[in-house]
Parts: structure tokens; C-alpha cells; sequence
């Protein structure tokens, strides 16, 4: 869809939010005017006791402006939300931030400073460009981890309701399609993965949705070898503190037919224990590298690699142990290498996201950190050593804020310019495109 088209839709969903917001003109009354008037003492009386009468109104005043009352609709606890998040959003539209610069005494990297940071458009969401309550069943969702497979792009979602505020409709996972690669003015969807004849988005990876069992399944990463589509995901059992959650495990699913129905592969599981219940692939070469860490955000970042071909061999994958006296990564197979890994990002790390940055001539890591920040490091290997990290959006400009997801098509002006995926949680739970800009 070109520029003109999207331009006019966002047009059109403003004038939508305006409805829903009640910013009509007409919605507004103008103050009454009244004119002072000189009368003498006994006249004034009279005029002060015709005008209490005259404003105090009769029995049948009463009852029709009870039935006029009844009439008017009251906002239901989802229109609240609408009105509450777009009011929120249009603030954080307004800004456009500059964090401090990398600490870099030695200039190992190319990562210096990250600028002009801020949202470009609301992607989820009866309110957003794609209005996909309206369109998908989607009032709520988070995360849009994306991943590519020749002119299309795959969105996947993380918990997702039919209503504002978390409410009806649960699914644990579904998916966009768009061959959209214009980020700059948000991510326009073809199309959600849905059943025949429903418009409604489906769940594609399915949960029990039990309470210490399984609470739900969460995508964490995703990727394209020919025409087969895998998806990472982690299994909750259950959700804890803030920041804290327990993983039953990590595996991966996949499809054969676009993105439609997907199987999970039983033999390719991670306990939940170990550092691949959230993992985050990319393919470099003839290999496969997965970034992992543990269920929730306080963990290390480890890795561990498999030939593309072996993708599916779960005996395949070798852990990074460490490295030798030149610097060389050493890797093993088996449990203990698995739990023995090497930690390629000290804790607290949640949600990654992996991009080779052409411009910077390294590997960039965004994930939300200790503090509750956006960060991002930068590597000359996907293996590291990785920089010092630099905000790039912090929990203070953007309350409840968390992933920041990043794909190769959403990169502008030579590379400077990267475009990701970022949630907020409550009250907007949903997501929106947001842009950096890269200075070495």
C-alpha cells in the first residue's frame, strides 16, 4: 500500500477515535450570557422570585429530562480504555528523545549515540491504523515479533483479546501477514491468520489456560528455511511477580502452509530451567544462532547453534561453552554443555531482539533490562563481546513499556534509521511502530 492510501486510512481512524473520544463540536456548549438588569428593591424581588420559578422545573420537565438521561449512553469499561489509551498515545506521539551516548573510553564499537527516538504509529488496537478490533477480533494484544519469508512478513502476537482491558475473547498467540515494508508510517496488515469464513483471528499454538499448569503459550522468535515457517515459543505455567514468571519449557512449531495451522514439535524442547525457554533465532550463513534465556526478564542471555539442515534434530544444537587462548568460540552438545553455557549477556535480560546493522558494521541486541528500560548493545559477533548498553526508551517517557522487536526490512536512510515493535501494557495493552536513529 502506498504512502497516499495510508495516510488516508489513518485519516479515517482519527476521525474513528475522535467518535469514540467524543471530541465533536457539536459535544461541546457554549457558555450562557447573561445581561445585568436595574430594577428597583420591590421589582427586584418580584424579578428574583419569577426567575426561581421560571428555572425550577416542572414534574413533566423532570420525567422527559429523566428519559433523555436514560437515552444517553453511558461508556462501558472498554470505551474507557479506548478513550484513556489514545489520550495516553497522543502524548507519547508528541515526543522525540535523545538518551546519553554509549560509555566507550577504549571506542571498541561502532555504537555511539541513539537519537531522534519516537513512535510513529499505533499498530494494534480499534484505534490503531490496522483497526483490528473491527477487522481481526484483536481490542488487545503485545509483543509483534516479526520474521520474513521472501516479500512477506510474519507479526506474531502474544496474549490476545477481543476487548480493551484484557477482556474476552483469549487467545495466546496469533498472527499477522503484511508485505508492507514501508515501516515509516506504521506496518499495514494483509491479512490475520484466521479460520475459513471467520474474521477473527486465531490461535495458532494452543494452551490449557490452567493456573499452574499452563497458563498460556507465548511466541519468542520466528524464521523462514524455504517454504516451512518456525516459530519459537515458551510455555508459562505460570505468571509471578512482575518482571517473573515460571516456564514449563521453550520449543518451536511450525507450518508448511503459510503461516495457516501449525505443529509443534515435541522433540525440539528446552527445559524451562535452562536458558532456551525464550529463544530468539537468526540464521548467519549456513547456521542457525539461537540467543535464550530463562522464563521471565532477570536472567543472562546464552547461545547455542545448529546447522540450518539440522534445524529440526534436536541432538544437532551445540551450547557456547566459552571461548580459546585466540578469542574462537568453543561449543558442545549435550545437557551439560546446555546448562554450562556461556552467559553472552549478563542478567537481567527480557524479550531479544537481533539485527545485523549494515551502517554500524555490527550486531545490535534490544531487550528491556534490570531497571525496566529499552536498551540496546551492539557486537562485532553475534557471539559478542557486547557493548556497554544505551537506552533507547525508557520506563520514565513510556510508563509500562516492554520488547522492542526489530526486523531487516525496517531499516531507512542507509541503515541509520532502524523502526521496532513496542508495547505498552496497561491501559493500552497493544503495540506501536517506533523509529531510532543510529550515529557512530
Amino acid at each position: 500500500m502506498i504512502r497516499r492510501e495510508k495516510l488516508l486510512l489513518a485519516a479515517i481512524m482519527l476521525s474513528a477515535v475522535c467518535f469514540l473520544s467524543g471530541c465533536s463540536a457539536n459535544n461541546r456548549q457554549a457558555p450562557l450570557e447573561t445581561t445585568p438588569v436595574v430594577v428597583q428593591e420591590e421589582e427586584k424581588v418580584n424579578a428574583e422570585t419569577e426567575e426561581k420559578t421560571e428555572d425550577t422545573p416542572t414534574t413533566e420537565e423532570k420525567a422527559e429530562e429523566k428519559e433523555q438521561s436514560d437515552k444517553s449512553p453511558s461508556l462501558t469499561d472498554s470505551e474507557k480504555k479506548v478513550q484513556e489509551a489514545v489520550l495516553i498515545l497522543e502524548g507519547h506521539k508528541a515526543k522525540n528523545l535523545t538518551y546519553m551516548p554509549l560509555n566507550d573510553p577504549k571506542d571498541e564499537y561502532n555504537l555511539n549515540i541513539i537519537k531522534n527516538i519516537h513512535m510513529l504509529a499505533i499498530q494494534t488496537g480499534e484505534y490503531s491504523i490496522n483497526q483490528t478490533k473491527t477487522n481481526y477480533g484483536v481490542g488487545g494484544t503485545d509483543l509483534g515479533i516479526s520474521f520474513n519469508q521472501g516479500d512477506k512478513t510474519y507479526i506474531a502476537y502474544g496474549d490476545t483479546f477481543l476487548n480493551e482491558g484484557m477482556i474476552g475473547g483469549w487467545r495466546s498467540n496469533v498472527l499477522a501477514v503484511t508485505t508492507d515494508e514501508d515501516y515509516t508510517d506504521g506496518i499495514l496488515f494483509d491479512r490475520m491468520i484466521s479460520m475459513p469464513g471467520v474474521k477473527n483471528a486465531k490461535e495458532l499454538i494452543p494452551s490449557r489456560k490452567v493456573d499452574n499448569l499452563e497458563m498460556t503459550t507465548i511466541p519468542t522468535g520466528g524464521l523462514a528455511i524455504g517454504d516451512t515457517l518456525y516459530m519459537s515459543f515458551m510455555s508459562v505455567r505460570h505468571w509471578g511477580t512482575p518482571g517473573g514468571w515460571d516456564c514449563n519449557y521453550g520449543s518451536i512449531a511450525k507450518s508448511v502452509d503459510g503461516g495457516e495451522n501449525w505443529e509443534v514439535m515435541k522433540n525440539l524442547q528446552w527445559p524451562g530451567d535452562s536458558n532456551f525457554c525464550q529463544m530468539a533465532p537468526v540464521t548467519i550463513g549456513d547456521y542457525i544462532y539461537i540467543p535464550g534465556i530463562t522464563g521471565g526478564r532477570n536472567g543472562s542471555a546464552k547461545l547455542m547453534r545448529v546447522p540450518v539442515k539440522d534445524y529440526e534434530n534436536f541432538d544437532a544444537y551445540e551450547y557456547l561453552i566459552g571461548f580459546d587462548d585466540s578469542g574462537e568460540p568453543i561449543y558442545e552438545k549435550g545437557q551439560d554443555a546446555m546448562y554450562g553455557a556461556y552467559n553472552i549477556l549478563p542478567k537481567a535480560v527480557g524479550e531479544m531482539s537481533f539485527l545485523y546493522s549494515d551502517y554500524l558494521e555490527e550486531w545490535l541486541v534490544t531487550y528491556i533490562d534490570g531497571n525496566a528500560n529499552l536498551v540496546m548493545r551492539s557486537a562485532k559477533n553475534i557471539y559478542g563481546p557486547y557493548s556497554k548498553s544505551v537506552i533507547i526508551a525508557a520506563q520514565k517517557d513510556f510508563p509500562s513499556l516492554y520488547g522492542a522487536f526489530m526486523n531487516p526490512k525496517w531499516v531507512s536512510k542507509d541503515g541509520k534509521k532502524i523502526g521496532f515493535i513496542m508495547s505498552i501494557f496497561d491501559p493500552v495493552y497493544n503495540t506501536v511502530m517506533m523509529e531510532l536513529e543510529l550515529e557512530r
